[in-house]
C-alpha cells in the first residue's frame, strides 16, 4: 500500500458516507509509516475526541464495548478499560487494558478536502460550507478569455471547471511526501469551449445558482480590466473605464452605468 493508495480509500470512504468520517487507530496501523503525519500535515485529516467504545478482543465474540476511562494528574497513572457484560466471563477476565493510545481518532470530511483543493489552485477566497451542501463554489481561475468558476461536486466528488468535470482522484496525487493536483488536466479543462447549455451539459449546480455564478464571474471580469485600466490610464476616471469596458466582450451588452456599479470591490 502507498501513499496514493489511502488516499484513494479515503475519498471513496468520503463519497460513500457522504459525510463526515472517522479514522481508528486500529486504521492506520495498515497504512504505510508516516501517512498519519502526512495527511495531517496537508490537512486532509484532523485530530478529533477519543473514542469512547471499543471492539473486545478477550475472546472470540468481539464484543463493542464501551471504555471506562479513568484520568489521573500523572499522564502515567491515566489508563482505560472495558468490562465484560457477561458475568461468567467477567469473572474470568477481570478488567480488559486498553492502551490509551488506541483511544485515538482522526476526522476527515468534504469541507477539508474543499480547502485543501482550493489551496493547491491557488484559490485565496473563503469557502462557505453547510451541511448535505452538494455544490462547494472554490473559487475563480483566471483564463485569457476571462474568470471560469472551480467547484467541488460533493455527492460524486467531482471538480467542474469550465462547464467540464473531472473526478477527484484523477487529478489528486502525491509525489513522495507531497501532495499534488495536475495543474495540466485543470489548465485543460480552463481553455476548452465550454459547452453549450442544453441536452449534453447537465449541470452540477440548478439554474439558479447557475445564474448566479455567471453574474459572479462576469463581475470578476470587469473588475480585472478595471484594475489593468487605472494601471495604464490612473488619471482617468471610473466612468471614463466602465465606458471603456462597455466596448469589451465581456461587457455582456450591459451598459456602461451597470458596469460602473459593479466593477470595483
Amino acid at each position: 500500500m502507498t501513499f496514493n493508495d489511502v488516499l484513494l480509500e479515503l475519498l471513496a470512504h468520503l463519497r460513500a458516507e457522504n459525510k463526515p468520517i472517522i479514522i481508528s487507530w486500529n486504521t492506520i496501523q495498515n497504512w504505510p509509516d508516516g501517512t498519519l503525519e502526512l495527511l495531517l500535515k496537508v490537512g486532509l485529516l484532523i485530530r478529533t475526541s477519543a473514542t469512547q467504545s471499543i471492539e473486545c478482543h478477550a475472546c472470540e465474540n468481539r464484543c463493542f464495548m464501551d471504555i471506562i476511562t479513568l484520568i489521573h494528574d500523572d499522564p502515567a497513572l491515566s489508563c482505560a478499560f472495558i468490562v465484560c457484560d457477561d458475568a461468567e466471563m467477567q469473572s474470568q477476565m477481570g478488567r480488559v487494558q486498553i492502551p490509551l493510545v488506541q483511544l485515538q481518532q482522526w476526522q476527515a470530511d468534504v469541507n477539508r478536502l474543499s480547502k485543501v483543493i482550493a489551496g493547491l489552485l491557488g484559490l485565496k477566497d473563503k469557502i462557505t460550507f453547510t451541511v448535505n451542501q452538494p455544490v462547494i463554489k472554490l473559487g475563480m481561475l483566471k483564463t485569457a478569455r476571462g474568470r471560469r468558476w472551480v467547484t467541488l461536486n460533493s455527492l460524486d466528488f467531482s471538480l467542474e471547471v469550465n462547464q467540464h468535470t473531472v473526478p477527484v482522484e484523477e487529478v489528486l496525487y502525491f509525489e513522495g511526501e507531497q501532495l499534488f493536483i495536475d495543474q495540466d488536466a485543470i489548465d485543460d479543462l480552463l481553455n476548452r469551449e465550454p459547452l453549450r447549455q442544453g441536452k449534453s451539459y447537465i449541470p452540477l449546480t440548478n439554474k439558479r445558482e447557475a445564474r448566479k455564478l455567471e453574474t459572479q464571474t462576469m463581475y470578476q471580469d470587469w473588475q480585472d480590466a478595471y484594475v489593468q485600466l487605472k494601471k495604464q490610464n490612473p488619471t482617468k476616471s471610473n466612468k471614463w473605464c466602465s465606458l471603456q469596458i462597455a466596448k469589451m466582450d465581456i461587457a455582456n451588452a450591459r451598459d456602461a452605468e451597470t458596469i460602473r456599479k459593479n466593477m470595483v470591490k
